[in-house]
């Protein structure tokens, strides 16, 4: 095989890693409006079948993109020790590591938001846990859990809705971001806020 076959300085061993650039660049680009296997393929510089190959279908694509960012967030998250290090600066690592990764996702929750195939497929999956938001939840919650048990959070702390409330924060920072105006409030000031509401103190 020539390499007119496929796009000039891809690897051939590197279709994977082709197609999720190239899924990113378009959304990127044009949203979801562009967002077909033909054009990534195309983008790619692959056989559209090989997209199936690895990813099954569109909704699995999109995970896999997911999944590129969710370790960023998932390493600060669980690399956070209860009792270790200043609770404010703890929050405020945690804030910035969600904002950063909403901000990355933010072009693969509005395909699946406006195609009603996807979100359908998106929620059915969803409903075990092994794609959506609750994945999110789990690790903030669990580092929660174990400041409360440290004593530096309330004894009565929902963890569930602690993490919530972090995560909503970031979200909405993210969401400001990419709408091009200016984001309300630092992050150390969001977490000056939450702060009362959270710790036994």
């Amino acid at each position: 095989m020539t390499d007119s076959g496929r796009r000039r300085g891809r690897p051939s061993t590197g279709v994977r890693e082709a197609v999720l650039a190239a899924t990113e660049e378009i959304l990127a680009e044009a949203g979801v409006a562009r967002l077909s296997t033909k054009e990534i393929a195309r983008r790619a510089g692959v056989a559209e079948s090989s997209i199936f190959y690895h990813f099954t279908d569109r909704l699995g694509l999109l995970q896999a993109v997911v999944a590129l960012h969710l370790p960023r967030f998932k390493d600060v998250a669980e690399g956070l020790r209860a009792g270790e290090g200043e609770l404010r600066g703890n929050l405020v690592a945690l804030v910035e590591a969600l904002e950063a990764f909403y901000t990355r996702i933010a072009p693969i929750l509005a395909a699946v938001q406006s195609d009603a195939e996807l979100r359908a497929r998106f929620a059915t999956r969803g409903a075990g846990e092994v794609i959506g938001p609750r994945r999110g939840v789990a690790p903030i919650a669990a580092y929660f859990a174990a400041e409360r048990e440290a004593g530096r959070l309330r004894a009565d702390l929902d963890v569930e809705s602690a993490a919530l409330l972090v995560m909503g924060a970031a979200h909405q920072r993210a969401v400001f971001a990419g709408l091009g105006g200016p984001v309300p409030g630092a992050v150390g000031e969001i977490v000056d806020v939450l702060i009362p509401g959270l710790t036994a103190g």
